[in-house]
């Protein structure tokens, strides 16, 4: 079977080339979820796919090569050809070693001309930069790629260098597809026009037989000619490490040489080690599965195994340090262990006495200081309880999960407005003998196809957060992102009759900039990351600080976290009050200590931490990768009801916990400034 080098190893080969190696070998684990039906549907790419076919030729429901295999593949796009077929979807190009699938390939024999088309599912605005100057590292002051942009570009130009080595007597011309962020839908319901459902290969698309182009209204994707930025990357030696100042195309005949004769490219480590899908977890290595990651450390530096289980650099906290990676920083200064990075590494006024609400550097400098000591964790007692002292009860959690659909739901609306389907709301008491009491109070899901939930989302939290004045806590700036998001979405439209009073709450709840100064609402919204970065430290979340790693790691320094939910005191009625669990153990060793992990799989056996990390990459996404795909199942793919409500029902207890983990860990920190 010949090792073909495809558009998706070429794009793993730009990451690291050393992973060309470790891809598709049953014996190095693989964290990655190899399935693109559940990336493309999370982001639109399914619907974008099939609207750009019907913009390109009215013959769009006849024009794709279905076949996988890729020889099959190639024999059926030749035909095609053959044929005098101008259009092709999804047709299968072959230069020796190398295989692409185009996703619209468009050629004109009588005139010897082909046209490549890109159908991307992302943003375009009409002033992007795809070439800018490098403003720092080795290429300052020189012109380089965007980095934003340089995953899609390096796509096509490795497909146009395969194209036109397999059409050398034609002219090629390449383009990407995207969204195009000014334009407006002219017709309700687009998002539902494209529908999935699975048939005995898999996925596909349908759409109803007769459908025409123009009820799919004005075109909402936008064609960018790109042959002059291919030209700039042919001509510009490769970013690479492990191939440095290689040409385009000696890079390509370089990867697909190692690639051909399965050798291992030997990329120099880097902070994207930490990003390395090629390691084990403890259920890998009881199936002897080895971890790429460790081998290339091990060969590399000439260490043992135990040696690379020892804290790395990639694990350091790197917010808060400007432009410059501060792991990348310490590695290129052949610090790769945590135990060998010293004060002036960090910051030279740094001192080991540290005291009171932390800097992001004295952060850094204790992740390193408990990573060699007993101690589990730090916090600023003081400094918290006078942050606490401030709040006013009951006190109230909010959690939000929302997306951003490709295509719109409504006539007048752009590409990607987002919507919010869903909100967790519990509620902390103070009781009367000076204790306190707590309540999952309320939730909202709207995950009705084709419906539009955000301004019934927002009348209800409006409505179940004005019952009194307790002070609001968010995790991070998600909540008030989409908040300031909807407020932009109904401020225009006076058919709202409750337009005013909702813009009103939004306000007491949010801060906003106006013209660079800074509004703060009466109730504004406290930010439960921020106290986690001001004042608690725990190694267990090894520089972590998201809910999804904050939490265990509060689990893991709390006795009385571990001794309260190691019961069943959580459910409907219960001691503590769920709205979705009738008796639920929280904490419990077998999972880890960890409450995440004892929910079930939200839908085809993928658990929530695999969902969320499979999507993590895409813009604005923290930890909700997985109601996010969750709710783009729900809307676009064609499933049994009883399935719908197992997903619905999911959707509620992750988005349940996600609030009760923010209570937990104001517990902890209650429990603590109380026993000072």
């Amino acid at each position: 079977m010949e090792r073909f080098l495809t558009k998706s190893r070429f794009k793993l080969g730009l990451e690291c080339e050393t992973k060309l190696y470790y891809t598709r070998k049953k014996e190095y684990a693989d964290q990655s979820i190899d399935n693109p039906f559940l990336i493309e549907l999370a982001k639109g790419g399914y619907q974008v796919g099939e609207l750009a076919k019907f913009y390109i030729t009215s013959d769009a429901q006849k024009i794709t090569v279905e076949e996988m295999d890729y020889y099959l593949a190639l024999n059926e796009t030749q035909k095609r050809i053959n044929k005098g077929d101008r259009y092709i979807a999804e047709a299968a190009i072959r230069f020796e070693n190398l295989f692409i699938r185009v996703d619209i390939f468009e050629i004109d024999l009588s005139k010897k001309e082909i046209c490549i088309y890109e159908v991307k599912s992302v943003s375009y605005k009409s002033d992007e930069q795809f070439i800018k100057e490098s403003k720092k590292g080795n290429n300052k002051g020189n012109l380089v790629i965007n980095n934003d942009w340089l995953p899609y570009l390096m796509d096509v130009a490795f497909q146009k260098y395969v194209v036109i080595k397999a059409f050398p007597d034609f002219k090629v011309k390449a383009y990407l597809m995207m969204l195009n962020s000014n334009a407006v839908a002219t017709v309700d319901g687009l998002n539902q026009i494209f529908r999935v459902k699975k048939d005995t290969y898999g996925y596909k698309v349908y759409y109803k037989k007769n459908l025409r182009r123009e009820e799919l209204g004005d075109e909402i994707l936008i064609k960018v000619p790109i042959d002059d930025i291919v030209e700039f990357i042919w001509n510009s030696p490769v970013q690479s490490a492990a191939f440095p100042n290689y040409s385009f195309e000696n890079y390509i005949n370089a990867l697909s040489e190692y690639y051909a004769k399965d050798k291992k490219i030997y990329t120099p480590l880097s902070k994207e080690c930490k990003n390395c899908q090629f390691y084990t977890k403890p259920s890998d290595a009881e199936k002897n599965l080895k971890s790429g990651v460790k081998e290339c450390w091990v060969e590399k530096l000439k260490i043992s195994e135990n040696r690379f289980n020892d804290p790395r650099v990639t694990e350091l906290w790197g917010g808060k340090y400007g432009n410059v990676s501060i792991a990348q920083k310490l590695m290129d200064n052949n610090v790769y262990f945590l135990d060998q990075v010293k004060r002036e590494h960090i910051h030279k006024d740094l001192t080991d006495n540290l005291t009171g609400e932390l800097s992001s550097n004295q952060r850094r400098w204790l992740q390193i200081i408990l990573s060699q000591s007993n101690e589990k964790f730090y916090l600023d007692r003081n400094g918290l309880k006078a942050e606490m002292d401030k709040w006013t009860y009951p006190l109230h959690f909010i959690d939000f999960e929302t997306t951003s659909p490709a295509l719109p739901f409504t006539k007048g609306s752009k590409p990607y407005e987002g919507v919010a389907f869903q909100y967790s709301h519990h509620i902390v008491y103070k009781t009367i003998d000076g204790g306190y009491s707590i309540e999952h109070k309320s939730q909202f899901l709207k995950a009705d196809q084709g419906v539009n939930p955000n301004l019934e989302f927002i009348r209800q939290l409006k409505q179940d957060l004005s019952t009194d004045s307790g002070t609001i806590f968010r995790y991070h700036n998600h909540e008030n992102t989409f908040l300031r998001h909807i407020h932009n979405q109904i401020k225009n439209k006076p058919e709202i009759p409750d337009r005013e009073e909702l813009i009103d709450f939004i306000n007491s709840i949010t801060c906003f900039k106006i013209d660079n100064e800074l509004f703060t609402g009466n109730r504004n919204m406290v930010d439960m990351y921020d106290l986690v970065l001001r004042f608690y430290y725990s190694r267990h979340a090894k520089g972590s600080n998201s809910l999804k790693q904050i939490l265990p790691a509060a689990i893991n320094d709390s006795s009385f976290l571990k001794e309260k939910y190691c019961k069943p005191i959580y459910g409907k009625n219960m001691p503590v009050k769920s709205l979705n669990f009738d008796s639920h153990i929280w904490i419990d060793e077998n999972y880890d200590n960890d409450p995440y992990k004892t929910l079930p799989p939200v839908f085809d056996n993928f658990s929530r931490s695999e969902l969320d990390d499979l999507i993590s990459d895409m813009e604005g996404l923290a930890d909700g990768g997985a109601a996010m795909m969750a709710y783009a199942k729900l809307q676009f793919v064609d499933i049994p009801e009883d399935q719908r409500e197992a997903i619905k029902n999911a959707l509620l207890k992750y988005c349940e916990l996600d609030t009760l983990a923010m209570v937990m860990l104001w517990e902890f920190w209650n429990n603590e400034i109380n026993n000072l």
